[in-house]
């Protein structure tokens, strides 16, 4: 009985995130248009922040959570998994929707960027690994280098990045439906969160005889990364469908460069992020999809549906291993 409650949890939990970052985007875009904030601010801020509330919330709940001297290990798999399923399943699946063609000025800056910051990552995890952690002043240097981003996105683009129209509602609305949203994604991260951690505990470790750490791993790259990148999924296979190919693939990759500088940048601020031997690996497979997908994009003016094919397949092949490793086979 306690499994089914834990597997509710979750499901229950999935939810509200979802739906939260759903009213939480619709209702602070319609705030911002009411005072003419442009289309630029709102698809650099409001936009990217929503699809990636899910992941904030989990991931700052479970720093929040952890017990006195533990690290907030289902928080750093929480960011890499996502960052490592936007760029591998959901830019495949939205290829295999339709080709993904891609602008020349997202080659200039966010390509760039999302380099820079997957590798900044790299560095903190491979060279500072005498105490295993993103500690406090890492986390401080990923918030200034998400601000410097920002100012640079702002400083030099002269257009709008967005073209989503949102409908202007009542003020009252408005207000209502942002607090509604917020509170529903931060239930819904405390809830995810519970839920990941009770079946990687209960089952994972008890009925497979996982290691704690090996299991909350895998929970946190797997189940949690798919369900708090299920925003990303949806904007992005709908954009593509209706020909929106910069919002298609910018959504992912902003949203890629929001969770490591702003998520893990706020979440290490409050607890240190633990990195094991694991997540290691992980952050080079994320750098490994991440350069192949965006030299596709390069090379060729475009994500084809045959490169969505093979980022799909290597999204099951990671699949596949890190639930091999999980259970001690490699």
């Amino acid at each position: 009985m306690e499994h089914v409650i834990n597997v509710l949890l979750l499901l229950v939990g999935f939810v509200f995130l979802v739906k939260g970052a759903d009213f939480f985007v619709a209702s602070s875009a319609s705030i911002a248009r009411r005072f003419k904030i442009s289309s630029l601010v709102i698809g650099l801020t409001l936009v990217a922040f929503g699809t990636s509330l899910p992941e904030l919330a989990v991931s700052f709940i479970a720093s929040l959570t952890v017990e006195p001297g533990q690290t907030a290990d289902i928080a750093m798999g929480n960011v890499i998994g996502s960052n490592i399923v936007n760029i591998t399943l959901i830019l495949g699946l939205t290829a295999l929707a339709r080709p993904v063609n891609v602008s020349k000025t997202m080659h200039k800056k966010e390509f760039p960027y999302l380099i820079f910051t997957s590798l900044l990552i790299a560095l903190f995890a491979f060279a500072f690994q005498a105490d295993a952690q993103i500690v406090w002043w890492e986390a401080l240097f990923l918030l200034v280098v998400f601000v410097g981003y920002v100012y640079l996105m702002l400083k030099t683009s002269k257009e709008a990045s967005s073209n989503e129209e949102y409908a202007i509602m009542d003020m009252k609305k408005s207000i209502l439906w942002v607090i509604v949203g917020l509170v529903g994604v931060t239930a819904g991260g405390f809830m995810v969160t519970k839920g990941a951690e009770n079946i990687a505990v209960d089952v994972l470790v008890n009925l497979f005889h996982m290691t704690t750490s090996k299991a909350v791993t895998l929970v946190g790259l797997s189940i949690v990364a798919v369900g708090t990148s299920l925003p990303e999924m949806v904007t992005s296979i709908v954009a593509a469908k209706k020909g929106e190919n910069e919002i298609a693939f910018g959504n992912l990759v902003g949203s890629n460069i929001f969770n490591i500088l702003f998520i893990l940048g706020l979440s290490g601020l409050v607890t240190p992020l633990g990195i094991n031997g694991d997540v290691l690996i992980d952050i080079w497979v994320m750098i490994g999809v991440t350069v192949f997908a965006l030299g596709a994009a390069v090379t060729f003016g475009k994500v084809s549906k045959k490169e969505g094919f093979v980022l799909v397949i290597l999204y099951v092949t990671y699949l596949i291993y890190i639930i091999l490793r999980a259970l001690s086979i490699f």
